[in-house]
This record gives structure tokens, C-alpha cells and sequence, in this order.
């Protein structure tokens, strides 16, 4: 099977498997996600150099503890062996008294394809915090939280990841959110000398019943891959469905 249709394919067994699940027990609960995008931005950096993307995900969630599961997968292009990005994730999450969500776990990236040295694949675990405001006007959601990885992509040395995020609720449906990050990377066998930047992005979107489309514009400043940003601006597209 070609690498597209398998990619098409995905997201009807997730479907399946999500819905099947569901109706087994309440308490253990299935969701799937599928979207299609005109780039794949990390942490603000294309990629699959400035091209398309096809992305789809499975999660798993224990409702009474917060526990939760999941896997992720998109296509990618470093001009290298690598092709298909899969993350492997797990944590716990919940709500204190005030209302002030939390979330901790971990991560694995894994480039299937890849036998290129120093290795790509890594971890990172993972703490966040948010807050919904919802009962004030358009109902803002604020977010924080940091990444750490002790041996970053490409055998890089330690790196952390700050961010923060706001969220606003605008009438008929439509979504306006505020991102930006901040990535430090020691440095090691890929990048020597270590890196860090700030990216942000600026994004609208609009829920049409099942589908959420959405365009966002993305910048950085000029630490942002290896001293420029030429792969770090761009306007993104996407239509995307959670089910």
C-alpha cells in the first residue's frame, strides 16, 4: 500500500475502533483526530519543508482517574531517510478546586525510516497548568507549561521548552487564539554550539459542525533555525475533525 492511501486510511480505523470502544464502558472512553495542513510547523520550524501535511491521532482516557494514552502520527521531510513522524504519549491529568487544570507525562518521538546518525528519535516529559474563564466575555482560556528533554533531536544535549497560550470564544463559532514559545537547546552532536529562540503565532479558526477550519500566521526571531527564520514564518491552513 502506498504511503498517502495508508495515511488516508487511518483515520476511518480510528473511527471504528473509537466508536466500538465507546460503547463498551463509559468509563474508558476512545477519541480520534484527523486533519490536513498546508505545513507542519514545530515548535514554530516546518517540517516537511513548507509543504503539506497529514496528521491523525488515537487517545485513550481513563475517566475517573485522568489517566490517559495516545499515539500521533505525520508525515515529515528532512531531506533525509526519515518520513513519517510517530509520538508516543502518556500521563495523568485533573482539575484542582479553584478550577485550574493540570497535566503531566511524557513523550517519545520516533522517525520511522530513519538510519541516519546522530539519532532523531527522543523523549520529553512534560507539566502544564490552565485556567478558563468562563464567565467573562468570549471566555478566555490562558495556558503555561514546560518541556524537558535530556538528550534532544539529533543527539543534541539537554532542552527545555517554555510556552504560553490564550484562547478566546468569538460569536458564530469562531475561535481566536495567542501562542509563544521559547526553546533552549544546550547543544551537542548536531549543533555544536546549542541554540534557543522565541516563536509565537497569531491563529483563527471556525467550527462548521464536524470540521474545524482554521489559519494562523507564524513567525520567530532570528535565532530560530540556525540564525534565520526563513523556515519558521508561514501562513498555515488547515481543515481538521475530532470524533
Amino acid at each position: 500500500m502506498k504511503m498517502k492511501n495508508l495515511f488516508l486510511c487511518v483515520p476511518l480505523v480510528l473511527a471504528l475502533f473509537a466508536k466500538a470502544a465507546l460503547s463498551q464502558d463509559s468509563e474508558h472512553e476512545f477519541s480520534a483526530n484527523v486533519g490536513l495542513f498546508s505545513d507542519y510547523l514545530y515548535r514554530g520550524i516546518t517540517q516537511t519543508q513548507e509543504g503539506p501535511a497529514i496528521q491523525g491521532g488515537l487517545d485513550y482516557s481513563h475517566a475517573p482517574t485522568g489517566a490517559y494514552a495516545g499515539v500521533w502520527a505525520s508525515n515529515v521531510d528532512f531531506g533525509a531517510d526519515a518520513k513519517i513522524e510517530i509520538d508516543y504519549y502518556g500521563g495523568i491529568n485533573g482539575e484542582l478546586a479553584n478550577g485550574i487544570s493540570w497535566d503531566v507525562g511524557g513523550l517519545y518521538y520516533q522517525y520511522a525510516g530513519s538510519d541516519d546518525e546522530p539519532e532523531e528519535d527522543f523523549v520529553e516529559a512534560y507539566f502544564s497548568l490552565g485556567y478558563s474563564f468562563a464567565d467573562m466575555a468570549y471566555e478566555p482560556g490562558i495556558g503555561a507549561g514546560v518541556n524537558y528533554s535530556p538528550d534532544f533531536f539529533g543527539e543534541d544535549g539537554a532542552a527545555v521548552y517554555v510556552y504560553g497560550s490564550l484562547d478566546l470564544s468569538l460569536p458564530q463559532y469562531f475561535g481566536l487564539s495567542f501562542y509563544v514559545g521559547y526553546q533552549d537547546v544546550k547543544g551537542d552532536k548536531t549543533s555544536p554550539e546549542g541554540f534557543d529562540y522565541v516563536h509565537y503565532s497569531i491563529g483563527l479558526s471556525r467550527s462548521l459542525g464536524p470540521v474545524d477550519v482554521a489559519v494562523s500566521w507564524n513567525d520567530a526571531n532570528d535565532n530560530c533555525d540556525g540564525g534565520t527564520n526563513e523556515a519558521c514564518r508561514a501562513l498555515v491552513f488547515s481543515v481538521s475533525s475530532s470524533f
